[in-house]
């Protein structure tokens, strides 16, 4: 079974209305021979609250070693979103499969008049997917309600309720006490149940669950306010423990969250409050106070009810801006008034609609906030409404976009969008470019000048897909038949002349589709000045100063023996030299801080005067920032940005940064990963984290992607990603290729690679395939063949 075909039925089981009970799960479940048991569940149930701390326990989890499954709702993209395991999206592999063992099933049902809705399919796959991945924990976000709750098939090992307000009357109830009831339903039997509730709803609580820790009487949160741009302190204060941490997102409310996660984190971990800290910095969550720019300040939130809206009006108070410019899209089930007082009144609002059969008429929503704003305006696109903010706004001015995550999920397009650029030679390659976008099948076409594949909403893929068939392109759109509110795979083949056209088009269509075309022409143009890799591809020599490296361990430890061998590289013509202290080869031994800096510090005083830049090349941002202090210029970070604090040194410094690709660091003995495409994945998870870069206020150009050759890769995807490197520079940053001499050249008998020569012919196609840089220990022979691959390239020009 294909993916777009397995998505589709999981989709179209959201015509069925939803309902409460557990016997449907349970029942698939059953029938796939409870595939789900062994883990440990997590339930996190509540108004508001739930998602951003189930993320925050599973990345506490996470840090203390634990393999975590997340299974959370809604997805703004795809339905893989839903269920990740140690951060990563179930592959589409697995989707595929589940379907097709559970079809059979969920066809029965449907045939007797029981069928299983949306959310039972996708709760019963990720506990399919969790059991089958053998995680020790799965954190789940409860839907609505606890006691009738798909979730509440599993008999949890710890849970929460983390806060209650009115909602989902019609199923939960007419108070809050009632509502409160029926979510402590998820308490587990063996342990206390986590809560921040308070009066009536606690004392409801209380009365249903049993034994309780309460986070704001049993443990106290001290929230410190708001730190830089994005973050905030909080003080958590246990009997006989505390944790003093900061939080990726600001507000009171995700403080308290971070006490629940804090608690729960103890009973199934033990964590101590280093890993705590570590753990709730690093749980960045979309869409959940997200600041994505500062002139104006930007943010978008999912808040989608009074409480909510309550909780994001007492964080906007935290900062200084001019006027209020409101966007907003909502679901036709909530308390708009409510949540229109619960806001500040602002200055300008633009009233949208999600695109999902749930939105609220943004006539209606425009009526709602006319008597809290002078100049309200309705535009039915939200991304086409988050321009009309954004043009409305001065550079004091803070514009918020809210009312519902489906609205935060396509306004956030904006900054995540891309044109990935296809390596397509042959029908193999064509057929690759076309699967991967979930096209239709049919026969590619032998050989395209040029493939880009973007993802756009179903009307603006209609529309693109004309005007490139209108041109003398060819468009295939994703097989996946659009649900309201996803975005569809387009991929689109032609000469450069048939682009230009294409986006000439585009510029004048409107509804968004001029970004489309910007898209389009940045794959093209990939301006890098400023830097070696701005002029072609740049040599970073590699000077490890440890004892233990792979390649060259103790050969430099010495410090007289490291610049000696520094002078060497910039003899030879590398352009930065990176310097590593801490081995990162499969088994190596963590070395602390302070070790780390000793070694390094040193050597990069003695060579920071060369003529190459110098690089560092570690895991802690304590060593970066020493490094910088001792004249280093770049951060190359192997985790990428695992320590939190990372990306706000570079920032700090204006340092680029390079953000790798790898699940483990140092590599773990046996890994294996599955994926789907390996590029593509590699793509999707590195976006994030480029994501996250910018938004710490490291410009792009600064940001250096590496797609961690080596790391959780299998042989086959390691010479998959060195050859379709171009594929890369979508995300609009310096490419990195780290190759030299690893275990991947034993599939041509070249490993070890005595003399370096595997390493060499690599290098040579790194730079023909698009590398700006590429991390080799052999320099000579490597500039070299940096050198003549530039050549090739620039031949024509030359002549």
């Amino acid at each position: 079974m294909r993916y777009d075909e397995a998505a589709d039925f999981l989709l179209d089981l959201q015509r069925y209305r939803p309902r409460a009970g557990t016997d449907s799960t349970a029942d698939l479940l059953d029938a796939l021979d409870s595939p789900h048991e062994g883990p440990a569940y997590v339930q996190i149930a509540g108004s508001n609250g739930k998602g951003s701390t189930a993320r925050m326990l599973e990345s506490v989890l996470r840090e203390a070693g634990l393999d975590v499954g997340l299974y959370t709702s809604p997805h703004f993209d795809s339905v893989r979103e839903r269920v990740r395991v140690n951060g990563r999206k179930m592959p589409k592999s697995a989707v595929a499969a589940f379907v097709e063992a559970a079809k059979p099933h969920l066809v029965e049902r449907a045939a007797a008049d029981d069928p299983a809705t949306f959310f039972e399919a996708v709760t019963a796959m990720g506990l399919w997917h969790f059991g089958r991945e053998d995680v020790d924990v799965a954190v789940l976000e409860v839907g609505i309600g606890g006691k009738y709750d798909a979730t509440s098939v599993v008999d949890p090992a710890a849970s929460a309720v983390t806060s209650v307000t009115l909602e989902h009357q019609s199923v939960l109830g007419d108070t809050v006490e009632e509502i409160a009831r029926d979510k402590a339903h998820v308490a587990p039997a063996d342990r206390a149940l986590v809560t921040a509730a308070t009066g009536d709803a606690l004392r409801a609580v209380r009365d249903q669950a049993g034994e309780t820790v309460v986070v704001g009487e049993d443990v106290t949160v001290s929230y410190g306010g708001r730190v830089g741009l994005a973050e905030a302190a909080v003080d958590i204060q246990g009997r006989d423990w505390s944790v003093s941490a900061r939080l990726p997102h600001p507000g009171r409310h995700q403080a308290e969250n971070a006490g629940v996660a804090a608690v729960l984190a103890r009973q199934l971990a033990d964590a101590d409050s280093a890993t705590i800290a570590r753990g709730v910095r690093g749980a960045h969550w979309p869409g959940r106070f997200e600041v994505l720019d500062d002139a104006p300040l930007t943010v978008l939130d999912g808040a989608h009810n009074p409480g909510a809206c309550d909780a994001l009006a007492d964080v906007l108070a935290e900062y200084d801006y001019d006027d209020l410019v409101l966007v907003v899209g909502a679901m036709n089930d909530k308390d708009h008034a409510g949540m229109a007082d619960a806001l500040p009144d602002p200055a300008t609002v633009v009233a949208c609609e999600p695109a999902t059969p749930r939105a609220e008429d943004p006539d209606v929503l425009a009526r709602v906030f006319e008597s809290r704003s002078e100049d309200v305006r309705v535009v039915e696109n939200v991304e086409a409404a988050l321009e009309t903010g954004l043009d409305a706004a001065d550079a004091a001015d803070l514009v918020l976009l809210t009312g519902s995550l489906y609205a935060v999920a396509e306004a956030r397009r904006r900054w995540t969008r891309t044109a990935t650029p296809r390596v397509v030679r042959d029908r193999g390659d064509a057929r690759r470019a076309l699967d991967a976008g979930d096209a239709p099948h049919g026969t590619p076409d032998d050989h395209v000048a040029a493939t880009r594949t973007v993802r756009l909403r179903e009307e603006r893929a209609a529309r693109v897909e004309t005007e490139m068939t209108a041109v003398g392109g060819s468009c295939s759109v994703s097989a996946l038949r659009s649900q309201p509110g996803n975005y569809l795979a387009v991929t689109l083949s032609g000469s450069r002349a048939t682009f230009d056209a294409l986006c000439e088009r585009l510029e004048s269509a409107g509804d968004g589709l001029p970004a489309v075309a910007d898209d389009l022409r940045d794959s093209f143009e990939n301006e890098l000045s400023g830097y070696p890799w701005g002029d072609g591809t740049a040599v970073m020599g590699i000077l490890n100063v440890t004892p233990d490296s792979f390649h060259d361990g103790g050969e430099y430890e010495a410090v007289a023996d490291a610049v000696e061998r520094a002078e060497e590289l910039v003899a030879a013509g590398v352009d930065v030299i990176d310097v590593g202290g801490e081995s990162t080869r499969p088994g190596a031994e963590p070395v602390p801080a302070a070790e780390e800096i000793d070694r390094i510090v040193p050597v990069i005083e003695r060579i920071s005067d060369l003529d190459a830049l110098v690089s560092v090349d570690t895991m802690k941002a304590e060593v970066g920032r020493a490094a910088l202090e001792a004249g280093a210029d770049i951060l190359n970070d192997v985790t990428g940005l695992g320590d939190p604090e990372m990306r706000f040194v570079a920032a700090e410094y204006g340092a680029p940064l390079v953000v790798m690709h790898s699940l483990h660091a140092p590599v773990e003995p046996g890994e294996s990963v599955a994926y789907d495409d390996v590029v593509d994945d590699v793509l999707d998870e590195l976006r994030e984290r480029v994501l996250l870069a910018e938004k710490a206020g490291l410009p792009r150009e600064k940001i250096i992607v590496d797609p961690g050759i080596g790391f959780g890769k299998s042989v086959g995807e390691n010479f998959e990603i060195l050859d379709r490197t171009a594929e890369f520079r979508a995300l609009g940053c310096p490419v990195l290729v780290g190759h030299s001499h690893k275990s991947m050249f034993d599939r041509v008998n070249r490993y070890p690679d005595e003399g370096g020569y595997a390493t060499v012919a690599a290098t040579a196609l790194a730079a023909d395939r698009g590398a700006d840089i590429v991390r080799v220990h052999d320099a000579a022979e490597n500039v070299a063949a940096v050198r003549v691959a530039d050549a090739v390239r620039r031949g024509s020009d030359d002549a």
